[in-house]
């Protein structure tokens, strides 16, 4: 099955993206009458008829075929964009593929790179959505400061940072993971949080936690703490 996306859905009649039109057309050569299939990204997956088909806005009918809840895991991952642009793009992709649904980019002291690529970033994000057959769309947020996150005391969620620089042993991200609750992990840039950066997220209640005895890259370390989400997650559900 090949999934599209819109938001733009009245009454049973959707319209796709003009890239998402363009796909239908050119790529797929489909016409008035065929069928394919579509998501509003909340959740609702749709059987949609062609009733006009142009190249760059193609309208559909559409029938409820499926209405799921979210089973995903409720983890949203701060993170700091890396230098190289390839790997945060990688990093997107795969943990959207997995299951992320929010993703915060972050400024932070040391790093290398203040450029933000929000809506680049977003078409990936929604490209994995569908590739992966997930119906919920991913929020990728407008980038922040690392401090206006960590003194978010509106923040309602379990607060963890991965902090290379902790001098007590942490708990591991895999054991402090409480599945059953909406949690939110910061990773650092290529040379960690700084030490008032880390001291302020532990003021304001941040958990250092653990991602294993290995130095591990930005993106991996996202990665790695989104596969073990998901892991939990279908612990929990099975």
């Amino acid at each position: 099955m090949q999934l599209f996306y819109t938001n733009h859905i009245v009454e049973g009649m959707a319209m796709l993206p003009e890239d998402e039109s363009q796909h239908v057309i050119k790529v797929l050569r489909k016409r008035a009458g065929d069928v394919i299939y579509v998501t509003d990204g909340m959740g609702t997956l749709f059987e949609g008829t062609i009733y006009e088909a142009a190249a760059k806005e193609v309208r559909v009918n559409l029938e409820v075929l499926d209405k799921r809840e979210k089973d995903t895991p409720d983890l949203t991952i701060a993170i700091a964009p890396t230098k190289n642009r390839d790997r945060f793009e990688w990093f997107i992709e795969k943990a959207v593929e997995l299951g992320c649904t929010e993703i915060i980019p972050i400024w932070c002291d040391n790093s290398e790179r203040k450029h933000a690529r929000t809506d680049r970033w977003e078409k990936i994000a929604i490209s994995a959505m569908k590739q992966s057959l997930h119906l919920y769309k991913p929020v990728i947020h407008p980038p922040t400061d690392v401090d206006d996150l960590f003194a978010n005391a509106e923040l309602d969620k379990d607060k963890m940072i991965a902090w290379l620089g902790e001098d007590e042993p942490s708990a591991f991200f895999s054991e402090a993971y409480d599945a059953s609750k909406p949690s939110i992990i910061a990773i650092g840039p290529e040379g960690d949080f700084s030490d008032d950066e880390a001291d302020l997220a532990k003021t304001n209640g941040w958990t250092p936690v653990s991602l294993g005895h290995y130095r591990l890259r930005t993106e991996t370390a996202g990665f790695t703490v989104m596969s073990w989400a998901a892991q939990k997650q279908f612990e929990a559900e099975s």
